[in-house]
Protein backbone atom coordinates (compact mmCIF):
# COMPACT_ATOMS: atom_id res chain seq x y z
CA UNK A 1 0.00 0.00 0.00
CA UNK A 2 1.27 3.47 -0.78
CA UNK A 3 2.37 5.54 2.23
CA UNK A 4 -0.40 8.06 1.51
CA UNK A 5 -3.09 5.39 1.92
CA UNK A 6 -1.65 3.78 5.03
CA UNK A 7 -3.21 4.58 8.35
CA UNK A 8 -1.54 6.80 10.93
CA UNK A 9 -0.20 5.48 14.23
CA UNK A 10 -0.65 7.80 17.23
CA UNK A 11 0.41 6.99 20.77
CA UNK A 12 -0.33 8.73 24.04
CA UNK A 13 2.33 8.49 26.73
CA UNK A 14 2.56 9.83 30.25
CA UNK A 15 2.51 8.98 33.91
CA UNK A 16 -0.40 7.50 35.82
CA UNK A 17 -3.40 9.84 35.85
CA UNK A 18 -1.96 12.22 33.25
CA UNK A 19 -4.95 11.94 30.93
CA UNK A 20 -3.73 9.47 28.31
CA UNK A 21 -6.97 7.51 28.19
CA UNK A 22 -9.08 10.68 28.20
CA UNK A 23 -7.11 12.22 25.33
CA UNK A 24 -7.05 8.93 23.41
CA UNK A 25 -10.83 8.67 23.67
CA UNK A 26 -11.35 12.31 22.69
CA UNK A 27 -9.17 11.93 19.59
CA UNK A 28 -10.94 8.66 18.72
CA UNK A 29 -14.34 10.36 18.89
CA UNK A 30 -13.08 13.34 16.88
CA UNK A 31 -11.69 11.14 14.09
CA UNK A 32 -14.90 9.11 14.00
CA UNK A 33 -16.86 12.36 13.61
CA UNK A 34 -14.68 13.17 10.59
CA UNK A 35 -15.47 9.74 9.05
CA UNK A 36 -11.87 8.59 9.42
CA UNK A 37 -11.38 4.87 9.93
CA UNK A 38 -9.88 4.61 13.41
CA UNK A 39 -9.08 1.92 15.97
CA UNK A 40 -8.52 2.61 19.67
CA UNK A 41 -6.25 0.18 21.50
CA UNK A 42 -3.92 0.01 24.50
CA UNK A 43 -0.78 -1.53 25.85
CA UNK A 44 -0.31 -3.89 27.47
CA UNK A 45 -3.21 -5.46 25.60
CA UNK A 46 -4.99 -5.03 22.31
CA UNK A 47 -5.39 -8.71 21.41
CA UNK A 48 -6.88 -11.62 23.32
CA UNK A 49 -3.46 -13.09 24.10
CA UNK A 50 -1.96 -9.71 25.03
CA UNK A 51 -4.89 -9.03 27.38
CA UNK A 52 -4.17 -12.36 29.12
CA UNK A 53 -0.53 -11.30 29.46
CA UNK A 54 -1.75 -8.01 30.95
CA UNK A 55 -3.58 -9.96 33.65
CA UNK A 56 -0.35 -11.78 34.52
CA UNK A 57 1.52 -8.47 34.76
CA UNK A 58 -1.14 -6.97 37.02
CA UNK A 59 -1.82 -9.91 39.31
CA UNK A 60 1.50 -11.77 39.51
CA UNK A 61 4.70 -10.74 41.26
CA UNK A 62 7.18 -11.11 38.41
CA UNK A 63 10.90 -10.52 38.42
CA UNK A 64 11.84 -7.41 36.44
CA UNK A 65 13.28 -9.32 33.46
CA UNK A 66 10.24 -11.61 33.35
CA UNK A 67 8.01 -8.54 33.36
CA UNK A 68 9.94 -6.99 30.47
CA UNK A 69 9.79 -10.19 28.42
CA UNK A 70 6.05 -10.48 29.06
CA UNK A 71 5.54 -6.89 27.87
CA UNK A 72 7.61 -7.50 24.75
CA UNK A 73 5.70 -10.71 23.94
CA UNK A 74 2.39 -8.89 24.36
CA UNK A 75 3.63 -6.03 22.14
CA UNK A 76 4.73 -8.45 19.42
CA UNK A 77 1.24 -10.00 19.38
CA UNK A 78 -0.40 -6.58 19.41
CA UNK A 79 1.73 -5.09 16.64
CA UNK A 80 1.56 -8.07 14.29
CA UNK A 81 -2.04 -9.16 14.86
CA UNK A 82 -3.76 -5.79 15.22
CA UNK A 83 -1.72 -2.64 14.60
CA UNK A 84 0.05 -3.51 11.32
CA UNK A 85 -3.04 -5.04 9.68
CA UNK A 86 -5.11 -1.98 10.60
CA UNK A 87 -2.48 0.46 9.31
CA UNK A 88 -2.11 -1.49 6.08
CA UNK A 89 -5.89 -1.34 5.62
CA UNK A 90 -5.77 2.47 5.88
CA UNK A 91 -7.11 2.67 9.44
CA UNK A 92 -5.65 5.14 11.90
CA UNK A 93 -4.59 3.48 15.16
CA UNK A 94 -4.59 5.30 18.49
CA UNK A 95 -2.68 3.49 21.21
CA UNK A 96 -2.89 4.31 24.91
CA UNK A 97 0.81 3.75 25.76
CA UNK A 98 3.47 2.10 23.64
CA UNK A 99 7.22 1.66 23.59
CA UNK A 100 8.01 4.97 25.35
CA UNK A 101 6.31 3.68 28.48
CA UNK A 102 8.39 0.51 28.36
CA UNK A 103 11.57 2.55 28.01
CA UNK A 104 10.52 4.65 31.01
CA UNK A 105 9.25 1.94 33.35
CA UNK A 106 11.56 -0.94 32.44
CA UNK A 107 14.47 1.09 31.03
CA UNK A 108 16.32 1.58 34.29
CA UNK A 109 16.33 -2.16 34.89
CA UNK A 110 17.57 -2.85 31.38
CA UNK A 111 20.41 -0.35 31.62
CA UNK A 112 21.51 -1.84 34.95
CA UNK A 113 21.41 -5.45 33.72
CA UNK A 114 22.69 -5.40 30.14
CA UNK A 115 26.40 -4.99 29.48
CA UNK A 116 26.07 -2.09 27.05
CA UNK A 117 29.13 -0.05 26.09
CA UNK A 118 29.33 3.33 27.76
CA UNK A 119 30.26 6.51 25.91
CA UNK A 120 33.43 7.62 27.68
CA UNK A 121 33.64 10.90 25.76
CA UNK A 122 30.22 12.56 26.09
Amino acid sequence: MSPAKRGKFITFEGGEGSGKSTQSNMLYQYLLSRNILVDLTREVGGTLSAEKMREVLIYQDLLPMSELLQIMAARYEHVHKRIIPKLNAGTWVICDRFIDSTACYQGSYISDQLPLPKNENP
